[in-house]
C-alpha cells in the first residue's frame, strides 16, 4: 500500500509538473534557448551499466508503467465484482461500505485520467522538442548554405 501511495505522490509532484514546465519552456521562451534548456535537462544521455538512454525515455517509461497500473486497477477492481451493488442500494452491503466502494472507484478513475494526462504530456514534450530541434537544424543548414553561396560568388568575381 505504501509503494502505491508513493507512486502517486511521485506522479503528482514530479511526473506532472516536469512536462508542464518543459512545455512552457519550449513554447514561451525563444526557440533556440528553450530547446537547448530542455535538451540539457531531459535529453541528456544517462547510463546504467551497459544500458544507455536519454532521461526523457525514463520519464516516459515510468509514466507508461503508472498508466498501465491505473488501467489494470480499473479493469480488475471493478469488472465483475458484486454486480448487484452497481446501483444506489445493495442487498449485501451497508451504507458505509457502499460509500467506501464508490470513493475507491472514483479515486481509481481519477488516477487513470491523471496518469493518462501525464503520459500524453511527456509524449508532447518529446514531439515538440523534436520539431523545434529539426527547425533549428534546418535554419542552421540554410544559414550555412547562404554563407557558402556568398563565398562561392565572391570567388567568381
Amino acid at each position: 500500500m505504501i509503494s502505491i501511495m508513493m507512486t502517486w505522490g511521485h506522479m503528482i509532484w514530479v511526473f506532472l509538473p516536469l512536462p508542464l514546465m518543459s512545455l512552457v519552456l519550449l513554447t514561451i521562451l525563444p526557440q533556440s534557448f528553450g530547446t537547448r534548456l530542455v535538451q540539457k535537462i531531459f535529453f541528456t544521455r544517462i547510463s546504467i551499466g551497459h544500458w544507455h538512454t536519454r532521461l526523457v525515455w525514463v520519464f516516459i517509461g515510468a509514466s507508461l508503467i503508472i498508466f498501465s497500473m491505473a488501467a489494470r486497477t480499473i479493469q480488475l477492481g471493478f469488472a465483475s465484482a458484486h454486480v448487484p451493488c452497481s446501483g444506489s442500494s445493495c442487498p449485501y452491503h451497508g451504507g458505509e461500505t457502499m460509500w467506501y466502494r464508490r470513493a475507491s472507484r472514483y479515486r481509481a478513475e481519477r488516477n487513470f485520467w491523471l496518469s493518462l494526462f501525464t503520459l500524453v504530456l511527456w509524449l508532447l514534450v518529446y514531439k515538440i522538442y523534436s520539431l523545434n530541434d529539426r527547425i533549428m537544424k534546418l535554419k542552421q543548414g540554410s544559414g550555412d548554405g547562404k554563407k557558402t553561396n556568398k563565398s562561392n560568388s565572391d570567388k567568381d568575381d
